[in-house]
């Protein structure tokens, strides 16, 4: 049997393993970032579109080929991806059916034990593309009011932490610019001018 006392300690453990990982993820790569406040603020507003609209498994391939058009920080935008993972994902993905539902004026038609029954096994797949020809088999009845809810939310938040994230990495750049002696827009020149293929 458990011992009590080892099941309550890893519960008092839980909140600062989520902390620690918050960190990780989404905030380190921007504190230890050295890239200009428009190239880390490209790199969330990606990582947010990218992981509210493309299901999962796709969030890394698809921020890989946007890297041959764009450039922004990889590893910031792949960190916020995660807003949408394996434990998230089956209520967030029905609250996208939910608020499809309403926003295109539809019934509700499936409840949530339904819809999480359905999922469970697309869930299971080992492959993206096994996932997504399952997903995609979910029926245009669901995807449609799924994609629409999927839009507006990635808008909004791409939108939201591009305008943040600028805004909190120029205050960054501007205390480090004062620190070195430097204006702000020598210091911005200063970052611009590392290799042209750095896009870390």
């Amino acid at each position: 049997m458990n011992d009590p006392q080892q099941v309550e300690t890893e519960k008092e453990k839980l909140p600062a393993r989520f902390r620690r990982l918050v960190y990780i993820n989404f905030i380190e790569p921007l504190v230890m970032s050295r890239h200009p406040p428009a190239f880390d603020a490209l790199g969330v507003s990606l990582g947010l579109v990218i992981g509210f609209v493309i299901p999962l498994g796709g969030h890394l391939l698809v921020l890989a080929l946007l890297r041959v058009f764009f450039r922004f920080n990889y590893f910031v935008a792949a960190g916020f991806t995660l807003v949408i993972n394996p434990l998230n994902a089956i209520p967030l993905y029905y609250g996208y059916y939910w608020l499809g539902s309403i926003i295109l004026g539809k019934s509700i038609l499936i409840n949530f034990q339904v819809f999480q029954n359905t999922m469970n096994p697309i869930m299971d797949k080992s492959y993206f593309w096994e996932y997504l020809s399952a997903f995609l088999d979910l029926g245009w009845e669901i995807l449609i009011r799924w994609l629409t809810a999927a839009v507006l939310i990635a808008v909004v938040f791409g939108i939201a932490g591009y305008a943040l994230t600028y805004r909190i990495q120029k205050r960054r750049c501007k205390r480090a610019a004062q620190i070195m002696g430097m204006k702000y827009e020598e210091f911005l020149e200063h970052l611009q001018q590392r290799a042209p293929g750095d896009n870390a």
